[in-house]
């Protein structure tokens, strides 16, 4: 559950950091008219910092 929490927030860093590189992906596919939208980048932005908070109570529950 620790490698889990650290690779979790690790990722949800990155989302939170660079958004444009998630919203490359092809899988899976987004419409081209919502990448072009600003509120994209802040969509991710929000779910990356969510992921942060999971990622941190993963690894404080595996520590305790």
């Amino acid at each position: 559950m620790l490698i889990t929490g650290i690779l979790i927030t690790i990722v949800a860093i990155f989302m939170i950091l660079i958004p444009q590189f998630f919203m490359s992906l092809k899988n899976p596919r987004i419409p081209d008219k919502l990448l072009k939208k600003p509120k994209m980048k802040i969509i991710l932005r929000v779910w990356g910092s969510i992921f942060v908070i999971v990622g941190i109570i993963l690894i404080v529950f595996s520590i305790t």
